[in-house]
């Protein structure tokens, strides 16, 4: 053994090592090297003996004695577990997590923890202005630097105990490739959840728990979707959710109460759960169309809302100007609507929605022959004047003989000579001819885009198939909005698509008066304790920040004095001319005094119809 490790030794360096180790330890502390080697060996081989035992067993108990659920990344209930993982105990105290920032909008709910700190962060400045130092403002630099991130499981797996019941969340990441078979691979994320035992009875309880906290923070908003991008339409979900916005309510719409209530009514009665039988069984599709029509500004889009929110389902809006939603994208979209909701087609007036060989074709063929006729009748005048001016100067034949000799001269192609008249009546009518080829040129390269557009977008044959059509979704509530409904074909606004019209005018006298009491009236100031329920509120540090900012909206009106500021202000906006933006525009202004709101309104109403008579945008008056 020693003459062959001296043989080695003498090959390489790292064979020397190794010579000089062996002689250290046989020669120093008397351990044979070959029995240290054998036992390091044999260490490492039952390490990976006893490792792959493992992943065995652990195989083998997950499989017959473990349940688990599986939830992709896409899917709704990926988000309600992850919200419900952030905020559990169990997991706050996990040495493994993964931390995320937090963006949030402006009527996001978070932890209390979370809004106290927020509130610590705000400060007042003066904005650099000294000589007015009596002036403060709010400041939220500090809030970017205290907000905490979210903290979730990380990649592999964590335990968490709830109710009793000891479960593992294991968060995987794949690489696939492109559904459309190009581009780069995209990672895909999925959620497994196991705990042990034969029921999976504890798992459906634990997705319900998480969807009940997730909804738990939804119950007074509405929940916006809107088409995903083209790229993401493929690989994921249709819809994605774009915003949450607390509940209107339906008193702070501006309409008529009958009419409102009509609505409410109608639509109370076809989400009522024993509708759908009663259509059924009298072979009525289950669909509800509305039409809301009127000028801008007048809350077309915010009774939609309204509406939303009264009965607690989303809306989902869809711009029929999308040049990326094709007719095929837009029957998918309307089949994976969830069985309840409001649909929202906003401006379909602008959506240039037409039929071949419509109301609206026919009149451009008309216009057109008309314009043709014109024509005719144009040239035949100037026909007629320039032979009589002929005869009269005794010209007609010598224009007849230039005009043969140019005949034959074109024919020939040999006599390029001819009179001054000639040359500059053959020139003008081949400028014509030029100016008319480039018209048509024109003409058909404007035809082949519009075609080229129209293939691009949906066409109301399309649109028509996505309402009613035989494949089409049953259930929901259809809202479409335009400025313009004596626009519209036909046949989308027959019965059957559209089964109730609403009309939104300018506000009227009594619409202005019940505007400016609600602009003005003081909410109850409450908040919500951890069980949900409202208490009322204390002062806290937010609100004496916004006290000292002049920022505190309330109004040292009395209630009698509020409502006689509320009819002479009504009195002072003519009818029919100002809508409900605008006047609510006008108060936001002054939303802390509702008696300079009075003192001002004349000359901004006179100001204001000026502006209109004019036709001018820029306003002098606000």
């Amino acid at each position: 053994m020693d003459t062959l490790l001296t043989t080695a030794g003498s090959v390489s360096p790292l064979s020397q090592l190794l010579l000089f180790v062996y002689k250290l330890l046989g020669a120093q502390f008397g351990i044979d090297p070959s029995l240290l080697l054998t036992a390091v060996g044999l260490v490492w081989a039952v390490s990976k003996l006893s490792n792959q035992v493992y992943l065995y067993l652990d195989s083998v108990i997950e499989r017959y004695i473990m349940c688990s659920m599986h939830i992709d990344e896409d899917d709704h209930y990926y988000d309600y577990v992850m919200k419900f993982l952030a905020k559990h105990p169990s997991i706050k105290r996990s040495r493994q997590l993964t931390a995320q920032t937090v963006y949030r909008s402006a009527w996001d709910d978070d932890d209390d923890e979370e809004d106290e700190d927020d509130s610590r962060a705000l400060f007042l400045t003066n904005g650099g202005d000294d000589e007015n130092s009596n002036n403060r403002y709010l400041n939220f630099s500090n809030q970017a630097a205290t907000s905490a991130p979210r903290y979730i499981p990380a990649m592999g797996r964590t335990s968490f105990w709830h109710n009793g019941t000891y479960f593992r969340v294991t968060r995987l990441k794949e690489a696939f490739a492109n559904s459309s078979g190009w581009g780069p691979m995209k990672d895909v994320e999925s959620v497994y959840i196991t705990c042990y035992g034969r029921s999976i009875s504890p798992l459906k309880t634990l997705l319900a728990d998480a969807k009940a906290l997730y909804w738990k923070d939804l119950a007074q908003k509405t929940t916006i979707y809107r088409p995903r991008s083209k790229e993401q339409r493929r690989d994921y979900n249709m819809w994605q959710q774009v915003a949450r916005r607390p509940v209107r309510p339906i008193r702070t719409v501006v309409l008529d109460n009958k009419e409102k209530h009509d609505v409410l009514a109608d639509i109370n009665e076809y989400l009522h759960p024993a509708t759908p039988r009663w259509y059924a069984s009298r072979g009525i599709p289950l669909r509800r169309g509305y039409l809301f029509h009127g000028p801008p500004g007048t809350g077309k889009t915010s009774f939609s809302f309204a509406l939303a929110g009264v009965f607690g389902i989303d809306i989902y809006v869809i711009s029929l100007q999308d040049i990326s939603i094709t007719e095929e994208d837009l029957a998918v979209l309307f089949t994976n609507l969830p069985r309840r909701c409001v649909i929202l087609l906003e401006d379909i007036d602008s959506a240039g929605l037409r039929r071949e060989g419509g109301d609206a074709d026919k009149d451009d063929k008309d216009k057109k022959k008309e314009k043709e006729k014109d024509n005719d009748n144009e040239k035949e005048t100037e026909t007629e004047t320039e032979n009589e001016n002929d005869k009269d100067n005794g010209k007609g034949k010598e224009k007849s003989k230039s005009k043969k000799k140019t005949s034959k001269s074109r024919d020939d192609s040999k006599d390029d000579d001819s009179s001054s008249s000639d040359s500059d009546s053959d020139s003008s009518s081949s400028e014509d001819d030029s100016k008319s080829k480039k018209k048509r040129r024109r003409g058909g390269r404007n035809e082949t885009s519009r075609k080229r557009g129209s293939k691009k977008g949906i066409s109301l044959s399309g649109l028509l198939n996505a309402i009613d059509g035989v494949a089409s979704h049953e259930g929901r509530v259809l809202i479409m909005t335009t400025n313009k409904p004596e626009s519209l074909d036909e046949a989308l606004v027959r019965p059957g698509r559209v089964d109730v019209q609403v009309g939104f005018c300018h506000a009227s006298t009594f619409q202005v008066e019940e505007l400016f009491l609600r602009m003005y009236e003081r909410p109850p100031r409450v908040v919500k304790t951890k069980d949900g329920s409202p208490v009322a509120a204390d002062a806290r540090q937010s609100d004496m920040l916004l006290e000292q900012a002049n920022l505190a909206y309330e109004v040292d009106v009395k209630e009698n004095e509020m409502r006689k500021i509320a009819v002479q202000f009504a009195k002072c906006i003519p009818e029919g001319k100002f809508s409900p933006a605008e006047v609510q525009g006008f108060l936001l202004k002054r939303k802390k005094s509702p008696r300079k709101a009075l003192e001002e309104v004349d000359a901004w109403v006179e100001a204001s119809l000026k502006q209109k008579d004019s036709r001018s945008k820029v306003v002098t008056v606000q």
